[in-house]
C-alpha cells in the first residue's frame, strides 16, 4: 500500500520582509538626518564664525610699521595705528585702518596685512614731492596735489603755480623745460600759469623767460640757442627776457647793469 507524502509548508521568508521594512524605514529617515547634520554643521559654522570675530579671539599682539618713512610724525602714525587696531586677527577691518593712516599728512598709500597668528605688517609709501603748489600745499611726481599739513621743513622745491586742474601738466612742461635747460647749467626756480595760460619761468640766478600762451617749447629752444651763441656772457644784466616774439626776444636789464640802466626794453 503506497505511502501519502505530505508536503511541507513553505515558511515565511522573515529576512526578506525584515530587509524591506528596514529600508522604507531609512527612507524615510534618510532625508530628516541629512537635514539635521547640516543643521548641526551649520550652526557649528554659526558659533565658529562669531567666536573668531569675536575681538578677544587671537588679539594682534604685535605690528610692524614698513616703508621709507622722513617727513610722517611718527607719534601721530602710532598713536592711529593704536586706535586702528582694536579687534582679533579675523574681525580686524584692515579697509578702515588704511584709511585713516592715508588720511595723515605725507601719506601716499598704505597696505596693511596680517600675518599669523598675531602680527600686523603696515606699510607706508611716503608722498615725494617734486615741487611747491602756490604758498601752503605740494605736487606729487604724480601731479597730484596734498596738503602736508604745514610740514614743509627745508625742501628746496621749485614752486609752481596756476590754476586748478593745470598741475601735471604744468609738472610735465617742467621737467621738459628741464631738460632743455639743465645742459646749460640753468636751473629753475619756478613756473607760473595765470588764468589766460600765459606762462613765465624763474631761473636759479633770478632771470624771467616769458614764454606766453603758445609754442612754449619752441621758444625756450629758441633761448637755448642764443644762449650758447650771444646770450651766457650777459646773463648777470638781464632782469627779463620776453621770448614771445615770432623772430626774436626782448630784453629788459636789470639795474645792475650801469651801461644799460636807462635803455628799458631792448630787442635783440
Amino acid at each position: 500500500m503506497a505511502r501519502r507524502v505530505k508536503r511541507k509548508q513553505a515558511k515565511p521568508r522573515k529576512r526578506r520582509v525584515a530587509r524591506r521594512s528596514w529600508e522604507s524605514t531609512w527612507e524615510f529617515l534618510r532625508p530628516m538626518l541629512v537635514v539635521s547634520m547640516l543643521a548641526l554643521l551649520g550652526f557649528s559654522g554659526w558659533r565658529g564664525y562669531h567666536w573668531l570675530m569675536e575681538p578677544t579671539t587671537l588679539p594682534i599682539r604685535h605690528v610692524q610699521v614698513e616703508g621709507d618713512i622722513r617727513h610722517i610724525d611718527s607719534k601721530q602714525l602710532a598713536a592711529r595705528i593704536q586706535r586702528g587696531v582694536s579687534g582679533g586677527f579675523f574681525n580686524l577691518d584692515l579697509e578702515a585702518l588704511s584709511e585713516k593712516l592715508e588720511a595723515l599728512p605725507w601719506v601716499y598709500a598704505v597696505a596693511v596685512r596680517r600675518v599669523w597668528p598675531d602680527r600686523l605688517v603696515v606699510h607706508i609709501e611716503e608722498q615725494q614731492p617734486i615741487a611747491r603748489w602756490g604758498d601752503k600745499l605740494l605736487l606729487n611726481r604724480y601731479g597730484e596735489v596734498f596738503d602736508p599739513g604745514g610740514a614743509f621743513g627745508n625742501l628746496a622745491l621749485p614752486r609752481i603755480s596756476g590754476v586748478h586742474g593745470r598741475e601735471t601738466d604744468l609738472i610735465l612742461f617742467f621737467a621738459q623745460a628741464d631738460r632743455v635747460l639743465a645742459p646749460l647749467g640753468l636751473g629753475m626756480v619756478a613756473l607760473r600759469e595765470d588764468a589766460r595760460g600765459d606762462q613765465r619761468l624763474i631761473l636759479a640766478n633770478g632771470i624771467e623767460l616769458a614764454l606766453g600762451r603758445k609754442n612754449r617749447m619752441k621758444r625756450l629752444k629758441r633761448f637755448a640757442m642764443a644762449y650758447r651763441k650771444t646770450l651766457q656772457p650777459f646773463m648777470n644784466r638781464i632782469a627779463v627776457l620776453d621770448l614771445r616774439y615770432a623772430n626774436g626776444f626782448a630784453v629788459r636789464w636789470n639795474r645792475e647793469a650801469d651801461e644799460y640802466a636807462k635803455t628799458g626794453l631792448n630787442r635783440i
